[in-house]
């Protein structure tokens, strides 16, 4: 069984994704972090999203949520 990700935005750096995640107390097994070219990536499971509310304050984000 494969875990389904949803994409969290775009960041200018693997630590301010990092950040975001640990803001919001996301386990760490349940976040992607994947550089793209000159952005990065954050992806979370699915399941960790599951009535839960992030706080996003769009500290280096380059994009919202989808």
């Amino acid at each position: 069984m494969a875990w389904e990700f949803e994409q969290a935005g775009k960041f200018g750096s693997e630590k301010a994704a990092d950040d975001y995640a640990r803001r919001n107390n996301l386990d760490p097994r349940d976040v992607q972090i994947a550089r793209r070219g000159s952005e990065v990536e954050l992806n979370i499971r699915r399941s960790a999203l599951d009535g839960r509310s992030l706080r996003d304050n769009g500290e280096g984000r380059r994009d919202g949520w989808f």
